[in-house]
């Protein structure tokens, strides 16, 4: 029974510097891929555009949400204090 845990301890010291090394010249990554589509984007200005894009889609809607809550409190009351909301 004290063999498994010595043994387990001796394997696990002698697999790690080969589990460390294993995958250190791989270049099958996307990171050079990725650096270059971003590189080309802020170039072209692409990122700008979808920034520009998200920011106008946002203030559409913050005005929606806004709109919704005025329309909300200008509803009658029931006679239970409650508002009905359409369905």
């Amino acid at each position: 029974m004290k063999s498994s845990p010595i043994l387990a301890l001796t394997l696990g010291v002698a697999l790690t510097p080969a589990a460390a090394f294993a995958d250190r010249g791989s270049t099958d990554t996307f990171v050079p891929q990725f650096t270059e589509m971003s590189y080309e984007m802020m170039r072209d200005g692409h990122i700008q555009r979808l920034m520009e894009e998200g920011r106008a889609n946002k203030a559409a809607f913050e005005a929606l949400k806004q709109q919704e809550l005025q329309q909300r409190s200008l509803q009658q009351p029931t006679y239970t204090g409650s508002v009905r909301r359409p369905r």
